[in-house]
C-alpha cells in the first residue's frame, strides 16, 4: 500500500505533485509528526495537535516554533488543492544535522473502523516493547514495520505494548480500562499523550466518571469489565479480545463517552466552520 494519497503534498510552503514525495527521506535525521483527522474540511482539534508537536520539538532538544496561523493556512491549502474533505493528514517536521528542518504535510491512507467494529469490538494482543521517550511522537520505521507484520499475520486491529509488566498503550492508540464504575488509563509519563486520550479524560470529569491514572499488568486484565482504545482514526473503540481473553463491548461507560466525544467533534466543526 502506498504511504501517501491525494494529488499534492506540501513541502514547507510549496505544493508539489505527490509523485515527487519519497517517504524514504524520513529514514535519515529525526522526524517528529502528527496525524490529523480531516472531517468536513476541518482538521479536528488542530490546536491540541500543534501544541503536542511543539512539546515533541522541545523534548527532542530542537529549537523550532510551531506557528498555529502558519500551519492552519498550510493545511487549509493542502485540503483545498486536493479536494479531499475527509481523511487523514500526516504532518512531519524533519530535522537533519546540523540544523536543517523542513515541514511536510500529505494525505495518507486511512482505515476508519466499520460500524460492525464499534458494535462488536476488535481483536488485539499484547506485545512487549517500550518507547525510548513516550511523550515524543517520532517516526521509528523498523518498529512500525515489525508491528504491522504482527497485525497482518494474526488478523489483529492493534497490539498493546507491555513494558516492565505494565500495559502502557497501543502501537498507535491509547488504552482505557473499565472496572465497575471506574475508568483506568496508564499514567501520562508512560505513554504518548494522545489528543483523543486527553479529550476522554476531560469527558470523564464532565460526566462524573471516576478516573484513575495507574498501571495495569497483564495479570490484572481478568479484573476488568471492558477495555477500549482511543485515537485519531478509531475515536473510541471497544476491544473484544486481548489474546484469548474476551471483554464486553456493550458497556454503558464506553457508550456514554462515545456519544459525548462525537458531540465534541460536531461542536468543533461548527465553531471552525463559522470562523472560516
Amino acid at each position: 500500500m502506498s504511504e501517501h494519497t491525494g494529488i499534492y503534498y506540501s513541502e514547507n510552503t510549496a505544493l508539489k505533485d505527490i509523485a515527487l514525495l519519497d517517504p524514504a527521506l524520513f529514514n535519515k535525521g529525526i522526524s517528529l509528526y502528527e496525524v490529523l483527522r480531516v472531517q468536513d474540511n476541518c482538521c479536528l482539534f488542530l490546536e491540541d495537535h500543534l501544541q503536542r508537536l511543539q512539546e515533541s520539538v522541545h523534548l527532542s532538544g530542537f529549537s523550532y516554533t510551531v506557528d498555529l496561523s502558519r500551519f492552519r493556512v498550510l493545511l487549509g491549502n493542502l485540503i483545498s488543492k486536493n479536494r479531499l474533505h475527509q481523511g487523514n493528514i500526516k504532518l512531519v517536521l524533519h530535522f537533519t544535522p546540523p540544523d536543517s528542518h523542513d515541514v511536510y504535510a500529505y494525505f495518507i491512507p486511512h482505515a476508519y473502523p466499520a460500524p460492525s467494529m464499534y458494535a462488536e469490538g476488535v481483536d488485539t494482543a499484547l506485545f512487549r516493547a517500550s518507547r525510548s521517550n513516550p511523550n515524543v511522537k517520532r517516526l521509528v520505521p523498523e518498529i512500525r514495520e515489525k508491528i504491522n507484520h504482527i497485525l497482518l499475520a494474526n488478523n489483529l486491529y492493534e497490539v498493546l505494548l507491555v513494558n516492565n509488566n505494565s500495559i502502557t498503550e497501543g502501537s498507535r492508540s491509547n488504552v482505557f480500562f473499565v472496572q465497575g464504575d471506574r475508568v483506568i488509563t496508564p499514567p501520562g509519563d508512560l505513554v504518548l499523550k494522545g489528543i483523543t486520550r486527553h479529550k476522554v479524560i476531560s469527558l470523564c470529569n464532565t460526566l462524573n466518571f471516576k478516573l484513575f491514572e495507574k498501571t495495569v499488568s497483564p495479570r490484572q486484565l481478568r479484573e476488568m469489565d471492558a477495555v477500549f482504545l482511543t485515537g485519531t482514526s478509531p475515536k473510541i473503540l471497544g476491544i473484544r479480545k486481548i489474546g484469548s481473553l474476551a471483554f464486553s463491548v456493550s458497556n454503558p461507560i464506553i457508550h456514554s463517552l462515545s456519544e459525548a466525544y462525537d458531540g465534541l467533534i460536531a461542536a468543533y466543526i461548527q465553531l471552525h466552520s463559522i470562523g472560516s
